[in-house]
Protein backbone atom coordinates (compact mmCIF):
# COMPACT_ATOMS: atom_id res chain seq x y z
CA UNK A 1 0.00 0.00 0.00
CA UNK A 2 1.53 3.56 -1.04
CA UNK A 3 1.37 6.75 0.52
CA UNK A 4 -1.44 7.61 -1.69
CA UNK A 5 -3.87 4.55 -1.25
CA UNK A 6 -2.83 5.15 2.63
CA UNK A 7 -4.28 8.20 2.53
CA UNK A 8 -7.69 7.94 0.53
CA UNK A 9 -8.44 5.45 3.34
CA UNK A 10 -7.89 7.63 5.99
CA UNK A 11 -10.06 10.34 3.77
CA UNK A 12 -12.59 7.86 3.73
CA UNK A 13 -12.87 6.36 6.66
CA UNK A 14 -13.38 10.37 8.24
CA UNK A 15 -15.61 10.69 5.52
CA UNK A 16 -17.68 7.60 6.22
CA UNK A 17 -17.50 8.38 10.13
CA UNK A 18 -18.90 12.02 9.49
CA UNK A 19 -21.62 10.86 7.75
CA UNK A 20 -22.82 7.82 9.98
CA UNK A 21 -22.18 10.52 13.22
CA UNK A 22 -22.25 14.16 11.74
CA UNK A 23 -20.84 16.74 14.02
CA UNK A 24 -22.61 20.09 15.11
CA UNK A 25 -20.39 21.76 12.41
CA UNK A 26 -21.63 19.74 9.54
CA UNK A 27 -25.26 20.19 11.32
CA UNK A 28 -25.17 24.19 11.36
CA UNK A 29 -23.82 23.99 7.96
CA UNK A 30 -26.88 21.52 6.71
CA UNK A 31 -24.22 18.54 5.72
CA UNK A 32 -26.39 15.79 7.12
CA UNK A 33 -28.49 12.75 5.50
CA UNK A 34 -31.59 14.50 6.82
CA UNK A 35 -31.11 17.93 5.80
CA UNK A 36 -30.03 17.33 2.47
CA UNK A 37 -32.98 14.62 1.68
CA UNK A 38 -35.29 16.90 3.88
CA UNK A 39 -37.97 17.19 1.01
CA UNK A 40 -38.31 13.71 0.61
CA UNK A 41 -38.21 12.81 4.67
CA UNK A 42 -41.04 15.92 4.98
CA UNK A 43 -41.74 17.80 8.06
CA UNK A 44 -41.40 15.72 11.85
CA UNK A 45 -43.88 18.40 13.17
CA UNK A 46 -46.60 17.50 10.50
CA UNK A 47 -46.05 13.60 10.65
CA UNK A 48 -43.69 12.35 13.22
CA UNK A 49 -43.75 8.20 12.74
CA UNK A 50 -44.13 8.63 9.01
CA UNK A 51 -40.94 11.19 9.15
CA UNK A 52 -39.29 8.25 11.08
CA UNK A 53 -40.48 5.15 8.81
CA UNK A 54 -38.72 7.41 5.82
CA UNK A 55 -35.31 8.58 8.16
CA UNK A 56 -34.45 5.21 8.85
CA UNK A 57 -34.96 3.75 5.74
CA UNK A 58 -33.10 6.69 4.05
CA UNK A 59 -30.05 5.87 6.66
CA UNK A 60 -29.98 2.12 6.05
CA UNK A 61 -29.56 2.47 2.02
CA UNK A 62 -27.27 5.36 2.58
CA UNK A 63 -25.03 3.74 5.05
CA UNK A 64 -25.31 0.43 3.14
CA UNK A 65 -23.76 1.90 -0.18
CA UNK A 66 -20.29 3.52 2.12
CA UNK A 67 -18.63 0.10 1.50
CA UNK A 68 -19.97 -0.39 -2.42
CA UNK A 69 -18.66 3.72 -3.12
CA UNK A 70 -15.25 3.00 -0.95
CA UNK A 71 -14.58 -0.32 -4.12
CA UNK A 72 -16.04 1.66 -6.71
CA UNK A 73 -13.96 4.41 -6.60
CA UNK A 74 -10.98 2.36 -5.19
CA UNK A 75 -11.26 0.33 -8.68
CA UNK A 76 -11.60 3.29 -10.92
CA UNK A 77 -8.20 4.85 -9.36
CA UNK A 78 -10.31 7.62 -8.40
CA UNK A 79 -8.36 9.36 -5.79
CA UNK A 80 -7.73 13.23 -5.00
CA UNK A 81 -3.86 11.61 -3.59
CA UNK A 82 -2.62 9.99 -5.99
CA UNK A 83 0.76 11.16 -7.45
CA UNK A 84 1.82 8.05 -9.26
CA UNK A 85 0.97 5.15 -11.42
CA UNK A 86 1.05 2.16 -9.19
CA UNK A 87 4.44 -0.61 -9.40
CA UNK A 88 4.25 -3.08 -11.41
CA UNK A 89 5.44 -6.31 -10.37
CA UNK A 90 9.14 -6.10 -12.01
CA UNK A 91 9.61 -2.64 -9.58
CA UNK A 92 8.63 -4.35 -6.23
CA UNK A 93 11.49 -4.33 -4.00
CA UNK A 94 13.20 -8.10 -4.50
CA UNK A 95 14.39 -7.82 -0.82
CA UNK A 96 11.32 -7.83 0.73
CA UNK A 97 8.62 -10.00 -1.33
CA UNK A 98 5.56 -11.28 -0.20
CA UNK A 99 4.67 -14.89 0.33
CA UNK A 100 2.69 -16.09 -2.39
CA UNK A 101 -0.08 -17.39 0.69
CA UNK A 102 0.00 -14.00 1.85
CA UNK A 103 -0.70 -12.40 -1.80
CA UNK A 104 -3.58 -15.11 -2.36
CA UNK A 105 -4.99 -14.58 1.35
CA UNK A 106 -5.42 -10.75 0.51
CA UNK A 107 -6.75 -11.41 -2.96
CA UNK A 108 -9.42 -13.29 -1.21
CA UNK A 109 -10.34 -11.12 1.09
CA UNK A 110 -10.84 -8.69 -1.19
CA UNK A 111 -12.89 -10.13 -3.78
CA UNK A 112 -14.78 -11.43 -0.52
CA UNK A 113 -15.28 -7.97 0.41
CA UNK A 114 -16.31 -6.69 -2.40
CA UNK A 115 -18.69 -9.24 -3.18
CA UNK A 116 -20.55 -8.37 0.40
CA UNK A 117 -20.39 -4.39 -0.53
CA UNK A 118 -22.53 -5.06 -3.85
CA UNK A 119 -24.88 -7.86 -1.88
CA UNK A 120 -25.45 -5.12 0.12
CA UNK A 121 -26.58 -2.53 -1.92
CA UNK A 122 -29.00 -5.09 -3.71
CA UNK A 123 -30.24 -6.07 -0.34
CA UNK A 124 -30.88 -3.46 1.47
CA UNK A 125 -33.70 -1.74 -1.26
CA UNK A 126 -35.44 -5.07 -1.17
CA UNK A 127 -35.62 -4.91 2.34
CA UNK A 128 -36.74 -1.09 2.39
CA UNK A 129 -39.42 -2.19 -0.56
CA UNK A 130 -40.74 -4.82 1.50
CA UNK A 131 -41.04 -2.86 4.45
CA UNK A 132 -43.13 0.24 2.30
CA UNK A 133 -45.75 -2.51 1.30
CA UNK A 134 -49.10 -2.42 2.93
CA UNK A 135 -48.48 1.15 4.19
CA UNK A 136 -45.30 0.64 5.92
CA UNK A 137 -47.07 -2.41 8.06
CA UNK A 138 -43.94 -4.61 7.78
CA UNK A 139 -41.15 -1.84 9.20
CA UNK A 140 -40.28 -2.42 12.94
CA UNK A 141 -41.63 1.25 14.15
CA UNK A 142 -44.99 -0.30 12.68
CA UNK A 143 -44.92 -3.20 14.31
CA UNK A 144 -44.11 -1.73 17.53
CA UNK A 145 -46.31 0.80 17.28
CA UNK A 146 -48.94 -2.22 16.43
CA UNK A 147 -48.68 -3.53 19.45
CA UNK A 148 -50.06 -0.46 21.58
CA UNK A 149 -53.04 -0.82 19.07
CA UNK A 150 -56.51 -1.57 19.66
CA UNK A 151 -56.75 -3.28 16.25
CA UNK A 152 -54.18 -6.11 15.65
CA UNK A 153 -51.72 -5.26 13.29
CA UNK A 154 -52.71 -1.81 12.98
CA UNK A 155 -50.77 1.24 14.28
CA UNK A 156 -52.31 4.26 11.94
CA UNK A 157 -54.30 5.26 15.09
CA UNK A 158 -51.35 4.71 17.39
CA UNK A 159 -48.76 6.79 15.42
CA UNK A 160 -51.97 9.68 14.80
CA UNK A 161 -52.23 9.87 19.01
CA UNK A 162 -48.16 10.44 19.23
CA UNK A 163 -48.64 12.70 15.95
CA UNK A 164 -50.69 15.24 17.74
CA UNK A 165 -49.19 15.07 20.77
CA UNK A 166 -46.16 16.00 19.04
CA UNK A 167 -47.21 18.80 17.95
CA UNK A 168 -48.21 20.21 21.36
CA UNK A 169 -45.73 23.16 22.64
CA UNK A 170 -45.25 21.10 26.22
CA UNK A 171 -43.06 18.51 25.17
CA UNK A 172 -39.83 17.42 26.39
CA UNK A 173 -37.34 16.99 23.67
CA UNK A 174 -33.72 16.61 24.13
CA UNK A 175 -30.90 15.93 21.70
CA UNK A 176 -28.70 13.19 23.36
CA UNK A 177 -26.22 13.04 20.60
CA UNK A 178 -25.76 13.33 17.02
CA UNK A 179 -28.07 10.44 15.89
CA UNK A 180 -30.39 9.94 18.94
CA UNK A 181 -32.77 12.08 21.02
CA UNK A 182 -35.63 11.88 23.43
CA UNK A 183 -38.50 12.75 23.93
CA UNK A 184 -41.38 13.24 26.28
CA UNK A 185 -45.14 13.69 25.63
CA UNK A 186 -48.43 13.82 27.34
CA UNK A 187 -48.38 9.92 27.27
CA UNK A 188 -45.77 8.80 25.35
CA UNK A 189 -41.65 8.51 26.29
CA UNK A 190 -39.93 7.45 22.88
CA UNK A 191 -36.19 7.66 21.90
CA UNK A 192 -35.21 8.32 18.37
CA UNK A 193 -31.81 6.65 17.20
CA UNK A 194 -30.46 6.02 13.96
CA UNK A 195 -32.01 2.96 12.23
CA UNK A 196 -35.33 2.87 14.93
CA UNK A 197 -37.54 4.75 17.11
CA UNK A 198 -38.04 2.99 20.18
CA UNK A 199 -42.08 3.51 22.70
CA UNK A 200 -42.87 3.67 25.75
CA UNK A 201 -46.11 4.54 27.16
CA UNK A 202 -46.52 6.27 30.43
CA UNK A 203 -49.43 4.44 31.90
CA UNK A 204 -47.73 0.97 31.52
CA UNK A 205 -43.66 1.65 31.90
CA UNK A 206 -41.77 1.86 34.67
CA UNK A 207 -38.32 3.81 34.80
CA UNK A 208 -35.21 3.70 36.80
CA UNK A 209 -31.73 4.70 37.14
CA UNK A 210 -29.43 2.54 36.39
CA UNK A 211 -26.10 3.90 37.15
CA UNK A 212 -23.96 7.46 36.84
CA UNK A 213 -20.99 8.04 35.87
CA UNK A 214 -18.67 11.08 36.60
CA UNK A 215 -15.98 12.59 33.88
CA UNK A 216 -13.15 15.04 35.06
CA UNK A 217 -13.53 17.83 32.12
CA UNK A 218 -10.14 19.53 32.92
CA UNK A 219 -7.17 17.84 34.06
CA UNK A 220 -6.37 20.91 36.07
CA UNK A 221 -9.98 21.20 37.85
CA UNK A 222 -11.20 18.36 39.74
CA UNK A 223 -14.23 20.16 40.43
CA UNK A 224 -14.24 20.88 36.47
CA UNK A 225 -16.89 17.74 35.92
CA UNK A 226 -19.86 16.12 34.24
CA UNK A 227 -21.87 13.67 35.28
CA UNK A 228 -24.06 11.43 32.93
CA UNK A 229 -27.22 8.82 34.07
CA UNK A 230 -28.43 5.97 32.18
CA UNK A 231 -31.90 5.40 32.58
CA UNK A 232 -33.90 2.52 31.83
CA UNK A 233 -36.93 2.70 30.41
CA UNK A 234 -39.32 -0.87 31.10
CA UNK A 235 -42.48 -0.88 28.86
CA UNK A 236 -44.97 -3.45 30.63
CA UNK A 237 -46.65 -4.29 27.18
CA UNK A 238 -45.58 -7.85 26.31
CA UNK A 239 -43.60 -7.77 23.40
CA UNK A 240 -42.13 -4.47 23.50
CA UNK A 241 -38.17 -4.39 24.53
CA UNK A 242 -36.68 -2.06 27.09
CA UNK A 243 -34.51 0.40 26.00
CA UNK A 244 -31.82 3.20 27.55
CA UNK A 245 -31.54 6.55 28.37
CA UNK A 246 -28.37 8.47 28.53
CA UNK A 247 -28.63 11.83 29.62
CA UNK A 248 -26.88 15.11 31.69
CA UNK A 249 -27.47 14.73 35.32
CA UNK A 250 -28.16 18.08 34.58
CA UNK A 251 -31.27 17.75 32.34
CA UNK A 252 -32.64 14.85 34.89
CA UNK A 253 -35.13 17.14 36.73
CA UNK A 254 -36.52 18.57 33.28
CA UNK A 255 -37.10 15.21 31.83
CA UNK A 256 -38.69 14.22 35.83
CA UNK A 257 -40.64 16.81 35.36
CA UNK A 258 -42.61 15.65 32.02
CA UNK A 259 -42.84 12.03 32.54
CA UNK A 260 -45.97 11.46 34.66
CA UNK A 261 -44.21 8.12 36.29
CA UNK A 262 -41.61 8.41 38.86
CA UNK A 263 -37.76 7.58 38.67
CA UNK A 264 -36.78 5.42 40.98
CA UNK A 265 -33.70 6.09 42.36
CA UNK A 266 -31.67 3.64 44.09
CA UNK A 267 -29.53 4.81 47.10
CA UNK A 268 -26.50 4.04 46.26
CA UNK A 269 -26.71 6.01 43.52
CA UNK A 270 -25.73 9.87 43.73
CA UNK A 271 -25.62 12.89 41.26
CA UNK A 272 -26.60 16.32 40.61
CA UNK A 273 -30.18 16.94 39.95
CA UNK A 274 -29.84 20.69 38.74
CA UNK A 275 -26.64 23.01 38.83
CA UNK A 276 -27.55 24.55 42.37
CA UNK A 277 -26.50 20.88 43.84
CA UNK A 278 -23.41 20.77 41.74
CA UNK A 279 -22.44 24.24 42.97
CA UNK A 280 -22.97 22.99 46.47
CA UNK A 281 -20.45 19.99 45.95
CA UNK A 282 -17.73 22.14 44.34
CA UNK A 283 -18.69 25.10 47.41
CA UNK A 284 -17.97 22.50 50.24
CA UNK A 285 -15.07 21.23 48.56
CA UNK A 286 -13.14 24.49 48.30
CA UNK A 287 -14.22 25.72 51.61
CA UNK A 288 -12.31 22.31 52.94
CA UNK A 289 -9.26 23.98 51.63
CA UNK A 290 -9.82 26.72 53.31
CA UNK A 291 -7.83 27.67 57.13
CA UNK A 292 -10.12 26.14 59.93
CA UNK A 293 -12.01 29.05 62.22
CA UNK A 294 -11.61 28.23 66.02
CA UNK A 295 -14.79 28.79 67.98
CA UNK A 296 -16.76 28.76 70.99
CA UNK A 297 -19.50 25.72 70.86
CA UNK A 298 -22.95 26.25 69.90
CA UNK A 299 -25.74 24.26 70.13
CA UNK A 300 -28.14 26.70 68.25
CA UNK A 301 -29.36 25.18 64.53
CA UNK A 302 -28.63 26.51 61.45
CA UNK A 303 -30.50 29.29 60.76
CA UNK A 304 -31.98 28.57 57.56
CA UNK A 305 -32.68 24.55 57.61
CA UNK A 306 -32.83 24.26 61.19
CA UNK A 307 -31.50 20.67 60.95
CA UNK A 308 -28.15 20.87 61.52
CA UNK A 309 -25.74 22.87 63.93
CA UNK A 310 -24.00 25.93 62.05
CA UNK A 311 -20.43 24.98 60.74
CA UNK A 312 -19.23 27.91 58.78
CA UNK A 313 -17.99 31.12 59.27
CA UNK A 314 -17.25 34.15 57.55
CA UNK A 315 -14.19 36.17 58.26
CA UNK A 316 -11.97 37.80 55.60
CA UNK A 317 -8.50 36.41 54.74
CA UNK A 318 -9.01 36.92 50.63
CA UNK A 319 -6.09 39.26 49.01
CA UNK A 320 -7.96 41.92 47.50
CA UNK A 321 -6.46 41.31 44.22
CA UNK A 322 -8.33 39.89 40.69
CA UNK A 323 -7.11 37.19 38.83
CA UNK A 324 -4.80 39.32 37.11
CA UNK A 325 -2.99 40.59 40.08
CA UNK A 326 -4.19 44.03 39.96
CA UNK A 327 -5.65 46.04 43.38
CA UNK A 328 -9.64 45.58 43.19
CA UNK A 329 -11.74 48.69 43.82
CA UNK A 330 -12.78 49.88 47.47
CA UNK A 331 -16.43 48.34 46.08
CA UNK A 332 -15.11 45.34 45.33
CA UNK A 333 -13.00 44.39 48.26
CA UNK A 334 -14.20 41.97 50.87
CA UNK A 335 -15.19 42.72 54.11
CA UNK A 336 -15.16 41.57 57.64
CA UNK A 337 -18.15 39.83 58.86
CA UNK A 338 -18.68 39.85 62.70
CA UNK A 339 -21.76 37.65 63.09
CA UNK A 340 -21.63 34.27 65.09
CA UNK A 341 -21.78 31.34 63.04
CA UNK A 342 -25.18 30.90 62.30
CA UNK A 343 -25.05 29.05 58.68
CA UNK A 344 -24.31 25.41 57.46
CA UNK A 345 -22.44 24.93 54.86
CA UNK A 346 -25.19 23.50 52.16
CA UNK A 347 -27.73 26.94 53.62
CA UNK A 348 -24.56 29.25 52.90
CA UNK A 349 -23.61 27.66 49.35
CA UNK A 350 -27.38 27.92 48.35
CA UNK A 351 -27.65 31.44 49.10
CA UNK A 352 -24.39 32.40 47.52
CA UNK A 353 -25.41 30.77 44.04
CA UNK A 354 -28.89 31.96 45.08
CA UNK A 355 -27.61 35.68 44.41
CA UNK A 356 -25.51 34.65 41.65
CA UNK A 357 -26.30 35.64 37.77
CA UNK A 358 -27.08 32.68 35.42
CA UNK A 359 -25.74 33.62 32.44
CA UNK A 360 -22.52 33.23 34.51
CA UNK A 361 -22.21 30.23 35.80
CA UNK A 362 -18.54 29.16 34.75
CA UNK A 363 -17.21 31.91 37.32
CA UNK A 364 -19.90 31.75 40.26
CA UNK A 365 -16.90 30.36 42.00
CA UNK A 366 -15.08 33.56 41.44
CA UNK A 367 -17.82 36.17 42.34
CA UNK A 368 -18.72 37.58 45.71
CA UNK A 369 -21.61 37.25 48.23
CA UNK A 370 -23.10 39.32 51.02
CA UNK A 371 -23.50 38.10 54.41
CA UNK A 372 -27.13 37.25 55.14
CA UNK A 373 -27.52 39.34 58.44
CA UNK A 374 -24.74 42.19 58.35
CA UNK A 375 -24.86 42.06 54.32
CA UNK A 376 -20.89 41.68 54.84
CA UNK A 377 -19.17 40.98 51.57
CA UNK A 378 -17.34 37.64 50.94
CA UNK A 379 -16.23 35.42 48.68
CA UNK A 380 -15.99 31.75 48.95
CA UNK A 381 -12.12 32.17 51.00
CA UNK A 382 -13.75 33.93 53.19
CA UNK A 383 -15.67 30.84 54.89
CA UNK A 384 -13.98 28.60 57.08
CA UNK A 385 -15.09 25.82 58.61
CA UNK A 386 -15.31 26.31 62.49
CA UNK A 387 -14.09 23.72 64.90
CA UNK A 388 -14.71 24.12 69.05
CA UNK A 389 -11.55 25.77 71.06
CA UNK A 390 -10.06 23.57 73.87
CA UNK A 391 -11.73 26.05 76.56
CA UNK A 392 -14.95 25.47 74.94
CA UNK A 393 -14.52 21.33 74.77
CA UNK A 394 -12.99 21.02 78.08
CA UNK A 395 -16.05 22.98 79.23
CA UNK A 396 -18.70 21.12 77.30
CA UNK A 397 -17.03 17.84 78.63
CA UNK A 398 -17.24 19.17 82.29
CA UNK A 399 -20.69 19.97 81.45
CA UNK A 400 -21.91 16.65 80.04
CA UNK A 401 -19.65 14.70 83.50
CA UNK A 402 -21.63 17.15 85.82
CA UNK A 403 -24.94 16.10 84.52
CA UNK A 404 -24.00 12.27 84.49
CA UNK A 405 -23.09 13.01 88.05
CA UNK A 406 -26.59 14.65 88.87
CA UNK A 407 -28.29 11.80 87.17
CA UNK A 408 -26.53 8.96 89.64
CA UNK A 409 -27.34 11.19 92.76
Amino acid sequence: MDESELLFNLFYFLLCMVIIYPPEEFQRLGFTIEQLFARFLGEEYLDFVGYHLRRTSLNLFVHSCLPFSYFLIHRLKFSVFATQEPLEDSDLDPDFPMPQEAVAFKTLTWKTAQRFSVLAVLAMPALIFNWHQQNWRRHPISKALSKYSISPGSYRAVASEIGTEFRQPDIYKKKLNSISSVIATQNWIIKTTIYNVHFAHQTNTSLSVAKAETYNISQQDQNDTLQMISIIVRPMRQGVSDFHIRINALEFRNLENRVRRPIAIPSNIQFHRNVIDRFVDVFKAQVALNPIFPEDANTDKCFACMLIEPNTKIHKQCADFDRNGAPLADGACCSNCYCRPMWCVECLARWFAARQSDVDREVWLEQKCTCPMCRAKFCVLDVSYITPTVDATNLTQYQGAEGEADDTT
